[in-house]
């Protein structure tokens, strides 16, 4: 059985520099610059105004949840890829796809970006399945959590990366 969640995450700046920064290999290489346990793959296989970002990264054994420490087959990875459209109007579609390696975890959804009187909000809808017998349903919402967390830094990440990119 899989769980539906949904979201928001407020950002401070305009749609147009949010969309802009999402879509731009800087943010994505300073983000990751340094996660050691990380890699990144950014392509644009859609032209100009899009993105493809494939992330992968080990979690820190201290980091993982006791209750799926003990459902673990190995050590536990997280794989990512989001996909971005262009700007149109004050919208900009996206999608994402999630897995993890050491428990069989899938997630997956929709982004919507869009202009608010603040600046503007990136709305997330998805599933997330955990199929691990008994704990998978306790473990759902675990992984849902950490998605809108890792949001949120990336949310803190590329508003401090508008302030501070000269070419911004």
């Amino acid at each position: 059985m899989s769980r539906k969640f949904s979201f928001t995450v407020p950002y401070t700046v305009p749609v147009e520099d949010l969309h802009r920064a999402i879509t731009t290999d800087d943010v994505w290489q300073a983000r990751f610059a340094d996660a050691p346990t990380a890699t990144l793959q950014v392509s644009h296989p859609d032209g100009a105004g899009t993105i493809r970002i494939h992330m992968t990264e080990k979690a820190a054994e201290d980091k993982v949840p006791a209750l799926v420490r003990k459902v673990l087959k190995s050590e536990l990875t997280f794989s990512r890829t989001d996909n971005w459209q262009p700007l149109v109007g004050e919208v900009a579609k996206g999608s994402f796809e999630a897995s993890t390696g050491g428990i069989n975890t899938a997630m997956s959804g929709t982004y919507e970006m869009r202009s608010t009187a603040e600046g503007s909000e990136l709305e997330v809808a998805g599933t997330v399945q955990v199929k691990v017998p008994l704990v998978g349903g306790a473990i759902e919402p675990l992984a849902e959590q950490l998605h809108h967390r890792v949001l949120n830094s990336e949310r803190k990440f590329i508003e401090e990366w508008l302030t501070t990119e000269p070419t911004a």
